[in-house]
Order: structure tokens, then C-alpha cells, then sequence
């Protein structure tokens, strides 16, 4: 007889998988109807966890896993520093795990994660793929992606609004009368870089594909591939704010009037953007570390949406 699956107790109970999870393990956070509900389905379908899983589970080894792509951004230094905060204030540890932009070392890193057990992981993932993190929240450990929005209604996250926030960027320059933009992106698999592309051209308009130049997410690459320019934009629409400080160091040794010959619009407003003068997209970094927490914390999927804030300064 096949055995019964921690899923499909949450089917048959009309609530999620880290609901089940923790009715399992006695966790406080579930309401005495929905823990009725879920011990009837679970008595119904016969369902038996795994010793060794619900000890993973038991929320007693007080430490997150956050993995992220790249800790030397600024912004993911940013998001691990809030978390270890709120970590510590709950007396719990954080375990951080780098994938340098590659999801082969994304699943690695959830599963070395899982390996030293874990309560809970909050991942910014590369965001084409998620049947990885599906396994993971079917087992019973809980998973919370960070920036990066998926369809399948079992994930938690906390996302990014990418194409409204690009489009105040595109909306902005088209205003200003600007008719010749650039774009300078990432990964052109990634969630992110598709969004903030796709926004960008509902603000500004269409911008042709030999008008967006990809490259590694690094300042050093941005700035190489503007030097690499035969001519010059009227406005530069970067990725994130390291992207943008490349391409505005490059204009630099060109003797280009940053500003007014050229404009560079950066994303993320990482603290180096304000010392810089970067114009930028806002991402309330803290804001959504916290909606993470207490998603951890909490009892159900949630699905958080942030949109960013256009941020003038010099730079554009």
C-alpha cells in the first residue's frame, strides 16, 4: 500500500504543507480548528512521518539557512546582516551558504542546509527552476524564497513588484525626453532580470535587443562593456547599483558629464548608491527580511509583494 504523503494530508485538510508540519510537532502558532482538521486527515489517511524528518522539523535546533547568490553584493550582505539581527533577538543562528550565481550550487546548499538540520531556509534563489524547493517544503522543512516571485501556490516568499518598480526607472527618463536607453543586465534566465527588462520597456517604451548588453553582475564587467561602446546612450538602465557604478566609472574616464550628457539609473539602493549619487529603484531591504522572519515564525504560505521607490539623485 502506498504510503500517504505530507502533502496530501494538506490537500485532504485544506491547508499547507508547513501547517501539517507543524500541528506534527506541536508547534503553538496553529489554531485549535485548523490542528483538529489536520489530525483527522492525518489519522484518515494513515499518515506516518519519518522519525529522522520530524526531528529535522522539531524546530529545536534554533537555526535559519539563508543561501544566497552572491554575498559580496551589497545587497545580500545587507539581507544576511538584518537576518542575523532578528535571529539574535530570538536567541536562533544563522547558517549562510553562497551559490555564486549558479543553481547546481543553489541545490547543494539547501541540501548541505538540510544535512546539518536546519528549521527553516530562506533562499533568494536563481528563480527559473523551483521543483527543488517544492521537495524540500514536501518534506516538511520550511522555505521562504527572498526577491523572487514563483506561480506554485506552496512557496513563501517575499518578492519584488520588478516590473512596476522598472517602469517608474523608464517612465522617468521618457519624461525627461530621453529617446536612446541601454540597458546593462544579468542573467537573462533569471526572474529578476526578465521582470526588470520587461518593466522598464512598459515606462520607456520598446528598446530593441541590440540596445541591452548581459554580462556577469559585477561592476568591473558593466564598466568593461561600456568602454566597449563605439557610441553612447543617452541613458543607461542598469540591473542593480553595482552594475550602475561600473558603467558610470567608465563614463567617468570618458570625460562624460554624468547626469547631462548621460544618465544611469541603478537598482536596489544599497548604501554605496547614496554615497555615490546613484538615481535608483528602493528595495526596503529590512522591511522584507522581517516579513520573512515572521513568516518562519507564522503558521501559513504567504505570498508578500513589495514595490520598490524611484530614488533621484545625480546620476540621472
Amino acid at each position: 500500500m502506498k504510503r500517504a504523503t505530507l502533502r496530501e494530508v494538506a490537500q485532504k485538510a485544506g491547508t499547507s504543507m508547513m501547517t501539517v508540519s507543524r500541528v506534527i510537532n506541536s508547534r503553538d502558532s496553529v489554531s485549535d480548528e485548523t490542528r483538529e482538521r489536520v489530525l483527522r486527515a492525518i489519522k484518515e489517511l494513515g499518515y506516518e512521518p519519518h522519525k529522522d524528518a520530524r526531528i529535522l522539523r522539531g524546530g529545536k535546533a534554533g537555526r535559519i539557512g539563508i543561501v544566497v547568490s552572491d554575498i559580496r553584493n551589497p545587497f545580500y550582505s545587507q539581507v544576511v546582516g538584518d537576518l542575523e539581527d532578528l535571529a539574535e533577538e530570538n536567541n536562533m543562528a544563522v547558517i549562510v551558504s553562497d551559490t555564486s550565481k549558479r543553481l547546481d550550487q543553489e541545490k547543494k546548499a539547501i541540501k548541505s542546509l538540510l544535512d546539518i538540520k536546519v528549521d527553516a531556509i530562506v533562499v533568494a534563489p536563481e528563480g527559473y527552476e523551483s521543483a527543488h524547493l517544492i521537495d524540500v517544503i514536501s518534506s516538511g522543512t520550511e522555505v521562504v524564497s527572498f526577491g523572487v516571485h514563483f506561480e506554485n501556490e506552496e512557496i513563501s516568499e517575499v518578492s519584488i513588484d520588478e516590473i512596476s518598480g522598472a517602469s517608474k526607472a523608464g517612465a522617468y527618463l521618457r519624461s525627461a525626453g530621453i529617446s536612446d536607453a541601454v540597458m546593462i543586465m544579468g542573467n537573462p534566465r533569471k526572474f529578476t532580470t526578465r521582470g526588470r527588462m520587461k518593466g522598464f520597456r512598459k515606462g520607456f517604451g520598446e528598446v530593441s535587443e541590440d540596445k541591452v548588453l548581459y554580462c556577469e553582475v559585477d561592476w568591473k564587467a558593466s564598466c568593461r562593456r561600456v568602454k566597449e561602446l563605439h557610441k553612447l546612450p543617452e541613458a543607461f538602465f542598469c540591473y542593480n547599483d553595482m552594475m550602475a557604478l561600473g558603467v558610470m566609472k567608465a563614463l567617468e574616464e570618458r570625460g562624460v558629464k554624468l547626469g547631462s550628457e548621460v544618465r544611469v539609473i541603478g537598482y536596489d539602493d544599497v548604501y554605496m548608491a547614496e554615497i555615490a549619487g546613484i538615481t535608483t529603484l528602493r528595495i526596503p531591504i529590512r522591511s522584507m527580511v522581517e516579513e520573512a522572519f515572521k513568516t518562519i515564525l507564522g503558521e501559513d504560505v504567504r505570498k508578500i509583494v513589495f514595490t520598490p521607490e524611484f530614488i533621484q539623485r545625480k546620476s540621472a
